[in-house]
């Protein structure tokens, strides 16, 4: 599988309209987190400038709508499905990508959190022989307020027959100013045993919300993206830095 890199285009990739169409329908049906004997039930809706997923693009460079619908428990169990545009330059037919997802959040006495979470990776689209779908393992833990470290691994990366982690330290701090937050990140793609190289990526960003929307403008960038790593992950404009803009409303 291959992606790719520019500035934010004026132009939007058409999304195809099944996709559309569901994620409409799903969340006009699904009142706001809405709550039935411990259960509830929710979802978003997301516009962004260029979907980037540690570090990539996912979209040529070009921008997205994703939706998600979700159901949980509050003993800390939930499950969902997530769908996005995507768009790999590549003669693979792949127009979507589709996450379906359950876990588990436990939450402990000093104020931190473990999320452990299955996710299938689908691309159900795909040309004969442009099968990438996977699935991987992640923890996240949360602590000290600001800060989550993550770790995910996938027995199977894209179909590979090889394994994979991810490792990600994240914070988010309240700047203080317009009700701004800054957001930091840096993650290790272990995928050496795919590529031969790993690479890192970055993330610099802000974000703030207007009611029930949440808008974020975040510089991301890589380092190590070498020709192993571009010989699966795409040319290296891909994961030039860029900037994006998203915007994103729960229900």
């Amino acid at each position: 599988m291959t992606k790719k890199d520019t500035p934010v285009r004026i132009a939007v990739t058409p999304l195809p309209s099944a996709l559309v169409a569901g994620i409409l329908a799903g969340l006009l049906v699904a009142p706001a987190h809405a709550e039935d004997e411990g259960w509830w039930y929710g979802g978003s809706l997301t516009v962004t400038s260029d979907y980037v997923y540690r570090g990539v693009t996912q979209t040529d460079e070009s921008p997205a709508i994703q939706g998600s619908l979700d159901v949980g428990h509050s003993s800390g169990f939930y499950a969902g499905v997530w769908a996005s545009n995507v768009d790999f330059d590549e003669p693979d037919g792949i127009d979507i990508e589709v996450n379906i997802y359950a876990g588990w959040t436990f939450e402990f006495e000093n104020d931190t959190e473990l999320d452990l979470q299955l996710v299938r990776y689908l691309y159900p689209d795909a040309n004969p022989g442009f099968g990438f779908n996977y699935n991987e393992f992640i923890a996240a833990y949360s602590f000290l307020e600001n800060y989550t470290a993550t770790v995910a691994w996938s027995d199977d990366f894209w179909k590979s027959g090889e394994s994979a982690f991810y490792y990600h330290l994240g914070a988010e701090y309240e700047l203080g100013v317009a009700e701004l937050n800054l957001v930091l990140g840096a993650g290790l793609n272990d995928v050496s045993s795919v590529t031969g190289s790993d690479y890192w990526d970055f993330q610099v960003g802000i974000n703030r919300s207007f009611g029930m929307i949440n808008a974020d403008l975040s510089y991301f960038d890589t380092s190590g993206f070498d020709d192993d790593v571009q010989d699966v992950f795409g040319p290296s404009n891909w994961a030039d830095a860029r900037v994006v803009l998203t915007f994103s409303i729960e229900f």
